[in-house]
């Protein structure tokens, strides 16, 4: 239908209008209704008005939402700032321009290929006033208006603390287990305390895993609510808490025994934590423990399967790893969904700011090994540095 308007429009606006071929008495464009003429006239016209218009949406900020940042006018106690900005359907891309005046004569700094509406840049700004403005892009590279210019002051003093691009932030994830509270090169060393200074310490978690030993947590997938369970009912909240418990025992306890093993125990602790790990891997990942259905279990579920997970990781062979990045693939898509990008503008809901942690950890654990596992880390790196933590104070300078 474009097509055709665009073959009408051309012909009759300019005042010529289509010739018959060969062989025709009438032009075949003529011989459409003028109706049809008309509402492929208007489509075109309604297109290109639409693609020339592309507006930003530039709305205040409603009580339930991050806002604008740093605000007109504010001073920033860190450098560089962190900016943010209203979402807006249809930008696929943000651009920023940072200024030392407000007519933007000089740029100091600028970035593009922006994902989220927000940005800290991975280099530390001068001291002093810094105008800042911002454009949003759509896929067919249409660009809004500038935005509003805010100025924001960034003291001497101000706390340096860049935000590293996506591509160094991934870099310095390793390449081997573990990944999480620990890195390769750490394992040596705590080997040592534990058999040194923490030694204490150390054997406080021996007596943990030999208690698992002797006692291992039941693994058999918990129910659902059933049927006939009215939400929010005490037999509700029994299986709704009770998931949650009966979820971390197991795989807290899995993550104990396999740690506990990476830092000098018995063998049999990484054996026990191998076979926990992948019995509950068999768990329904959209079932009761599944994160929609019920985030507090499936919240615990993502985050100590995924530190057994790396610490246990070289008593996996390859097909029980690939049995576990398929579940964590499941668990990881349905929380980044939930939380992406919504979270970054409205970012007040309680269980949304913890989900977004193990969301991370997720990502460190099967780095490489999952498709999304790098996006999911970026998106946490994206929370840490511009919407949290979203209660607080100031810092307090000593």
């Amino acid at each position: 239908m474009k097509l055709v308007a665009e073959m009408v429009a051309i012909h009759y606006i300019i005042g010529f209008p289509p010739k018959a071929y060969p062989g025709e008495k009438t032009p075949a464009i003529a011989k459409l209704p003028m109706r049809f003429l008309l509402l492929c006239y208007l489509s075109l016209i309604c297109t290109a008005g639409l693609a020339a218009d592309l507006k930003l949406d530039q709305r205040p900020a409603q009580p339930s939402e991050w806002g604008y940042r740093p605000p007109d006018k504010s001073n920033s106690e860190v450098n560089p700032p962190n900016f943010s900005w209203r979402p807006q359907r249809g930008i696929t891309q943000w651009e920023i321009q940072c200024a030392a005046d407000s007519n933007f004569s000089t740029i100091n700094y600028q970035a593009d290929s922006i994902q989220y509406s927000v940005h800290t840049p991975s280099v530390a700004f001068p001291a002093g006033n810094c105008f800042w403005r911002y454009r949003g892009q759509n896929e067919r590279g249409e660009f809004t208006q500038w935005s509003d210019v805010r100025r924001v002051s960034i003291a001497a003093d101000a706390l340096v603390m860049p935000m590293p691009s996506r591509d160094e932030l991934v870099s310095r994830i390793p390449e081997q287990h573990p990944r999480l509270f620990l890195r390769p090169e750490d394992v040596p060393r705590l080997r040592q305390l534990a058999a040194g200074s923490m030694q204490t310490h150390f054997n406080s978690l021996v007596g943990t895993c030999e208690k698992l030993l002797r006692n291992p947590p039941p693994t058999k997938e918990p129910s659902k609510y059933g049927p006939n369970v009215d939400k929010k009912s005490e037999p509700w909240r029994e299986i709704w808490w009770g998931n949650r418990n009966y979820t971390i025992r197991a795989l807290d306890g899995a993550a104990t025994l396999a740690f506990t093993r990476l830092i000098g125990g018995k063998d049999e602790y990484g054996a026990l934590a191998k076979r926990i790990l992948l019995e509950c891997a068999k768990w329904d990942p959209k079932g009761a423990t599944g994160y929609r259905y019920n985030d507090e279990a499936g919240m615990p579920y993502a985050y100590y399967f995924s530190r057994t997970y790396t610490f246990v990781n070289d008593l996996l062979s390859e097909d029980e790893k690939e049995i576990c990045r398929k579940v964590m693939k499941i668990r990881g898509d349905e929380i980044f969904e939930h939380l992406s990008p919504r979270h970054l503008w409205s970012p007040y809901a309680s269980h949304s700011n913890r989900a977004w942690h193990f969301l991370g950890e997720i990502g460190l654990a099967f780095h490489g090994e999952i498709e999304q596992a790098d996006q999911w880390v970026w998106f946490a790196t994206n929370v840490f540095f511009h919407s949290y933590p979203v209660w607080h104070g100031h810092r307090i300078k000593s």
